[in-house]
């Protein structure tokens, strides 16, 4: 086989240049269009990337959303994407299978080889290239296994040294090539103008309460009706304040749709219509459809999206292979829900998101005492339709800590709705539920569990200034919990008390086992995280939450701020303060864009640049006016030492007192 011997990536031509030993002339790919350009400079931004880092490891693509954008808007023309989620798809289909495509070239040209005929009649003509031209071209477009949104373009696999490996512009060569081409685009990404224009710190300041708390979506209320809505699934238990971002309003090319390459079935429970006509029995479909994802998630030969991904989709009549290549799935569960005094009745359908049509449906109707059995049969159905191998744990957790009352089931399922508030009034609104379906039901385990979580809210929305009593209370009721239901510890919430009594070690220990027990519920991962990132281990904090991120597509606000905190506590600013910038951008008025203010106050500090941090100190003052160093460093989790005295000389330096 012919050797490759160098890579030039002509950013003046759009052209990259393979040379082999023995094949003249060499082989040269060109990208001849607007919108072909765009893959052009993902492949060009790899190269950079890997440039700097010295060897010829994965990028993490999602770190640089921004530069990315800014590419698509700049030389994709009418094709650019309108909302992110668009841009990731195209991005991944790309990548994993448009461009290793040396033959078919359907992202670009192969300049002085032949057009040939098609293997098959009506087929597309294909370029005649040798087996060695398309098997190294091919092999260039790795990612990780593990992670599939890190890349790289592996000169490794194709036996080439990144020494011969060069970006070029004119008489440029490498970063300083890359940043001239980075200079000559024509549009600047829009979030960075908002940002770096002080005019538009002049937003409306939050209430009081908003400024420790979570302003609730009051998209999720139809109809303007005060009603309880949401239920949030089991097995999230520790996912708190999620902020759902709207839902995209471009249609998505179904044929360019981009589907987890896993060999484990991808599927989306979606919200199940509410057909009691009854807007306040709204929380009752809800719960039907969370308590189908808390059962599906336990199952680790399932690929299941998060809640908050899903539930975006609630009242919006769209296809189903659209919701199913914006979510990232290949399969979607459907259904509604009927409630009289005496029995429910729910129809559930399992969809191909690809092709949209019905794999298997099915009617139940049953008596309300016999809701709980019905949502296992559902869930075993559901697992059995897609052929999974049922685990004897799923089996049992599918059952874990139920009621034996409907009338605690509701207010416990009224205590979630409010626990979503984070707001003084709903954690003490929460409470009530709990402890009303406690008394109802003094065995109810997961009632316990969320009682105890929201004791912790007090503590870390500092809404108390009894830490040592608060955490007693909420360590008194999870061990009720545990007691009501040994066999499912509420692995979150112990992670969380271990946090707060500052014993790392418990809470990664914790978070750990809930990934195990959860695999692929984001909210474990979430919470790994954090408890990764306490300890200060910043590198496996970031990559548990890429992978919570990876879990819920539609990107919650706390995730990407957490993310965002790690990458500091690791000295990747740059990637970080696009995380920071997003999170203000989709929710400027909450608590996490307070926090994300801090964070861009620090990262811009540290990278010199110090206009913006002060820019940004301001804007952490103007939302908390009573904010002062002293009882930041006092309150703060982060433990004695390196990384929180870097971070507090950064804040004292931008203007923070």
């Amino acid at each position: 086989m012919e050797k490759l011997e160098s890579i030039q990536c002509d950013l003046a031509e759009n052209k990259i240049t393979l040379q082999f030993h023995g094949i003249n002339p060499p082989l040269v790919v060109h990208f001849d269009t607007p919108s072909r350009r765009f893959y052009f400079s993902i492949i060009a931004l790899i190269i950079a990337e890997m440039k700097k880092l010295g060897r010829p490891g994965f990028v993490h693509m999602h770190r640089h959303q921004d530069i990315l954008s800014r590419l698509d808007r700049s030389l994709s023309g009418k094709n650019a994407s309108k909302h992110v989620e668009g841009m990731w798809a195209k991005i991944k289909m790309a990548w994993r299978h448009r461009l290793p495509d040396l033959e078919s070239a359907a992202l670009f040209k192969v300049l002085d080889r032949d057009l040939i005929s098609p293997y098959e009649k009506g087929g597309k003509f294909r370029y005649q290239c040798s087996e060695a031209e398309c098997d190294a071209w091919s092999s260039l477009f790795g990612y990780d296994e593990n992670n599939t949104w890190r890349f790289k373009f592996a000169v490794d696999s194709a036996s080439v040294d990144l020494a011969d490996m060069s970006i070029t512009m004119g008489d440029l060569r490498d970063n300083s090539a890359w940043e001239e081409y980075m200079k000559r685009l024509r549009i600047e990404p829009a979030v960075d103008k908002i940002l770096k224009e002080p005019g538009v710190s002049a937003a409306p300041e939050p209430a009081p309460e908003d400024r420790v708390g979570y302003t609730r979506t009051r998209k999720v209320i139809w109809g303007g009706a005060a009603v309880v809505v949401v239920a949030i699934i089991a097995v999230i238990v520790w996912r708190f304040a999620i902020y759902k971002a709207p839902v995209p309003t471009e249609s998505v090319d179904r044929g360019t749709a981009v589907y987890p390459s896993s060999d484990k079935p991808s599927l989306a429970v979606l919200p199940f219509d509410n057909l009691t006509g009854d807007p306040q029995q709204e929380y009752f479909s809800d719960g039907i459809s969370d308590q189908l994802i808390t059962s599906l998630s336990q199952e680790p030969y399932l690929y299941v999206i998060a809640r908050t991904s899903s539930f975006t989709f609630k009242g919006k009549p769209l296809p189903a292979q659209e919701i199913a290549a914006r979510l990232g799935v290949r399969y979607l569960i459907e259904g509604s829900v009927q409630r009289d005094k005496d029995r429910v009745r729910i129809n559930v359908q399992l969809i191909d998101g690809r092709s949209g049509n019905h794999i298997w449906s099915k009617s139940y109707d049953r008596n309300n005492a016999d809701l709980f059995a019905l949502q296992d049969d559902i869930g075993m159905a559901v697992m059995a339709a897609l052929n999974v191998q049922i685990t004897g744990y799923t089996a049992g957790a599918l059952k874990h800590s139920r009621p034996k009352n409907l009338k605690a089931y509701e207010f416990y399922l009224k205590g979630l709705y409010y626990h979503l508030g984070r707001k003084r009034d709903d954690v003490l609104k929460a409470r009530q539920f709990f402890e009303e379906a406690i008394q109802i039901d003094p065995n109810f385990g997961r009632a316990y569990t969320w009682l105890a979580n929201t004791y912790l809210d007090e503590i870390e929305l500092r809404l108390t200034t009894q830490k040592e009593q608060v955490l007693e209370k909420a360590e008194e009721a999870v061990s009720k919990a545990l007691a009501a239901d040994p066999d499912y510890p509420p692995y979150g919430t112990l992670s969380r008390i271990s946090r707060l009594k500052n014993d790392t070690d418990n809470a990664i220990l914790y978070a750990r086992k809930g990934v195990q027990q959860g695999p692929t519920d984001s909210g474990q991962y979430y919470m790994l995280c954090i408890a990764l990132h306490i300890d200060e281990k910043f590198v496996e904090a970031a990559d548990s939450c890429e992978t919570a991120l990876r879990l819920a597509p539609f990107r919650p606000v706390n995730y990407v701020m957490q993310l965002g905190w790690s990458l500091v506590g690791d000295e990747q600013y740059d990637d970080a303060i696009p995380l920071f910038k997003e999170v203000i951008d989709r929710s400027p008025k909450t608590y996490y864009a307070y926090l994300a203010y801090k964070g861009l106050t620090a990262a811009y500090q540290l990278t010199g640049r110090h206009a913006d941090a002060r820019w940004a100190a301001q804007n952490v003052m103007r939302m908390n006016p009573k904010y002062d160093l002293e009882s930041e460093s006092r309150l703060s989790p982060s433990k004695e030492g390196p990384f929180k005295n870097r971070i507090m000389n950064a804040y004292r330096a931008a203007g923070l007192k």
